[in-house]
């Protein structure tokens, strides 16, 4: 039993020391002096033998991370590495990241002893073929080291060991779904598109739904045009999505849904909708058509495509996580994953506006309906009013007219609600509107659309307006060319205008960057910007870092760059997008996407702060 102990001891040993042999270590450089109490950036470089890999050192779950200690020397976060390999590895059955040949490490380092005596230690594991080595513990010299300017500018961004937003975001969930096998990723597409109905671009369709399809409750099977609608939010998604993303890059259909011609197409026929629903005419196809089309039993199934493809442009201004995510895998030439998945994504999302296409066509059914279902249509006709001024708004914003500013939308919207509650009261009549008894339940929606104007009203004053924010304009309104903004809000105190200005003022105060990927059509952005960084917690974390606005999604050369900018760093074209990098510009220690909930978010400043 002795010589067997003793084999394995022996065996172990020879493991151990075979693993060392296969990683060459060396300290390189520092960027300071090592002082007592003095910081500094101290470069470590590793030489890894062919066929052998290195492991990162954010903890994967998998193999043993790369870790630092050392005595009389304090080893601080992040950690900055490169060059990282990303690939599955069939082991350990998941993607793992990796060096191949040679890694660079920066850490941040502060001397706690005598210079003289500090040591480093590193414990690593290397792996090749599927065999691995048990961790093994090196240390590193750190005597005469050369003093020179820090390597970290020349590192690519990369993933640090600050709890890298990407274990989180959205193109990380849908690489591991799809790692996983197809039905997890199809069931995380499906429940993305359930998840997204809570986002503030979809509330304005529900009533234009039940507007649009209670003008329709003649036009053949109920269940048929229900389908026909969300054949339309399924089809746009879907292929209109796959093929923007191969034409023009991940943000194509996004781009597209922001182009100011087609907004304006979309705002005259809200307007004219709205119209119709008022009784000032009837909308109907010339005779011709319409026989022809009742000859062959496919009477009316334009339409509901249209307003399906409507509904999708219009809620993809919010630019949806998962959407973006999977269009980006598109945009790189994968296109069977991306389009199942926005399949998934999108049946989801139209299930509830299946429903509410039959309900007008149900309501119609029940008795002495005719007087009421008539003024809920007028009714609908000026929620597609205010409908009808967000893309007008949008289309103002593309040329920066600065007519339709915040106020205006906020005072249009006002002027809206009042005349639909007092038409509710019977106060004004509608041309060749039939007028029915007005009975409670008219007059408590009367009062409470009144309210509900009052409460838009009092948005001209700055209170809160919740979600509803996200449909109005950037503050301070984006002003043409060469226009300076005025009266800038206390979370914009310290923002820099540019990622060249940014990268100055954080070198020259050491501390990271917040990068703030926005746009000007972005409505998350705009529900972000109002009831998440004025948040005292968020605002106090701001502190901490040179935070810097970037806009993505305006068409301009600077705005393309920092789309490009935001790709390579994040790897994801949604917006908003919230990343924290280091002073170089470059390397990445955490990002974000859109969260509703302040405290979460202060907390995923506070922790990548660099003052833990």
């Amino acid at each position: 039993m002795r010589k067997v102990l003793i084999a394995i001891v022996l065996l172990s040993l020879s493991v151990l020391g075979f693993a060392a042999g296969e990683v060459k270590w060396q300290a390189l450089s520092t960027d300071k002096p090592l002082n007592v109490s003095s910081s500094s950036n101290l470069t470590i470089e590793a030489t890894i033998a062919e066929g052998w890999h290195l492991y990162s050192v954010v903890d994967q779950d998998g193999p043993f991370p790369t870790t630092f200690s050392g005595e009389g020397i304090e080893i601080g976060k992040p950690i900055r590495e490169a060059t990282l390999l990303r690939e599955m590895d069939k082991g350990f059955q998941k993607e793992i990241e990796f060096f191949k040949g040679k890694a660079t490490f920066i850490l941040p380092v502060t001397v706690t002893g005598d210079p003289k005596t500090a040591k480093l230690s590193v414990r690593f594991q290397v792996c090749k073929d599927g065999t691995c080595i048990p961790p093994t513990n090196v240390d590193i010299s750190l005597n005469q080291l050369p003093v020179a300017a820090s390597s970290a500018t020349n590192l690519p961004p990369v993933k640090t060991n600050g709890s890298n937003g990407d274990n989180s975001s959205e193109a990380s969930k849908v690489q591991d779904a799809k790692n996983a096998g197809l039905w997890a990723y199809l069931n995380l597409a499906f429940l993305a598109g359930l998840t997204a109905l809570l986002t503030p671009c979809v509330f304005p369709m529900i009533p234009i739904t039940v507007s649009f399809f209670s003008k329709r409750r003649e036009e053949g099977s109920p269940v048929k045009q229900a389908f026909l609608y969300c054949g339309g939010i399924i089809g746009t998604f879907t292929i209109l999505g796959i093929l923007a993303s191969v034409i023009a890059g991940a943000t194509g259909l996004s781009r597209l849904a922001n182009n100011p011609w087609l907004n304006l197409g979309l705002a005259g026929i809200f307007i004219v909708l709205s119209l119709s629903l008022f009784g000032v005419f009837e909308i109907g196809l010339p005779s011709k058509f319409v026989n022809k089309f009742d000859a062959t039993g496919k009477t009316g199934w334009i339409a509901p495509i249209f307003m399906g493809l409507t509904f999708s442009l219009t809620s993809f201004t919010c630019t949806l996580p998962f959407v973006g995510a999977v269009l980006v895998s598109s945009a790189g030439g994968d296109y069977l994953y991306p389009t199942l998945g926005m399949l998934a994504f999108s049946t989801a999302f139209s299930i509830p506006f299946f429903l509410l296409a039959l309900f007008p066509q149900a309501v119609s059914k029940l008795p002495k309906s005719g007087s009421w279902m008539v003024v809920v249509k007028a009714y609908m006709g000026f929620i597609e009013l205010i409908a009808a001024v967000k893309f007008l708004s949008t289309f103002d914003l593309a040329f920066q007219l600065g007519v339709l500013t915040r106020e205006v939308n906020l005072a249009l919207w006002f002027l809206l609600l009042v005349l639909a509650g007092i038409y509710l009261l019977g106060w004004i009549q509608l041309p060749k509107v039939e007028e029915g008894k007005i009975g409670m339940f008219r007059r408590v929606f009367a009062i409470f659309t009144l309210v509900l104007a009052g409460w838009v009203a009092n948005g001209l004053n700055g209170s809160s307006l919740g979600k509803l924010v996200g449909f109005l304009p950037p503050t301070p309104y984006p002003y043409k060319s060469g226009a300076k903004p005025v009266g800038k809000l206390e979370w914009e105190k310290g923002f820099a205008e540019d990622l060249t200005s940014a990268i100055a003022e954080a070198q020259k105060s050491g501390k990271p960057i917040f990068i703030d990927f926005t746009g000007q059509y972005c409505t998350n952005c705009r529900v972000m910007e109002a009831n998440v960084f004025p948040n005292p917690e968020v605002t106090k974390a701001f502190g901490n870092f040179v935070g810097v606005t970037l806009y993505t999604d305006r068409n301009t050369e600077a705005d393309n760059k920092n789309a490009k900018y935001q790709m390579e760093l994040t790897k994801t074209s949604t917006l908003p997008t919230y990343a924290i990098v280091q002073p170089d510009g470059k390397t990445l220690v955490s990002s974000v996407p859109f969260t509703e909930n302040p405290q979460k978010f202060a907390e995923w400043l506070n922790a990548h702060s660099g003052n833990q």
